[in-house]
């Protein structure tokens, strides 16, 4: 899956999906709000199982995606400071950054041992 993909799916969709499910869930039964709070519900589910399933793989360093930038494949992870992140060979450290992070960036990944130093 891409990176890019999921990435703005857990930010955005989020966000906009549990407002409609909320909103939907109090007004009456059929009709088109009452079909929008559903399919609201059944994405909402969707993105929960498949993060879910992401989140085990994750855990056990097994997720892997598709670098937004050149489209290889690379280990991804997570942390309270940085989010969700890869790392890409050609690319380096890709992420979030920005406001409310909805910018993805790249930054080179600096190697103590090309700099002569030892790794501590």
């Amino acid at each position: 899956m891409p990176f890019r993909l999921w990435y703005y799916l857990t930010k955005v969709g989020c966000f906009i999906l549990f407002p409609i499910i909320v909103i939907t869930f109090f007004m009456p039964d059929g009709g088109l709000m009452g079909r929008l709070g559903a399919a609201a519900m059944w994405l909402m589910v969707i993105l929960g199982l498949t993060g879910a399933f992401m989140g085990v793989r994750l855990a056990f360093g097994k997720l892997r995606m598709l670098c937004p930038f050149c489209g290889r494949g690379g280990r991804v992870g997570g942390d309270k400071q940085d989010g969700l992140w890869m790392v890409c060979e050609s690319c380096g450290f890709v992420h979030g950054s920005g406001f409310l992070g909805l910018k993805i960036v790249r930054e080179e990944i600096e190697d103590d041992a090309e700099e002569g130093q030892t790794p501590e």
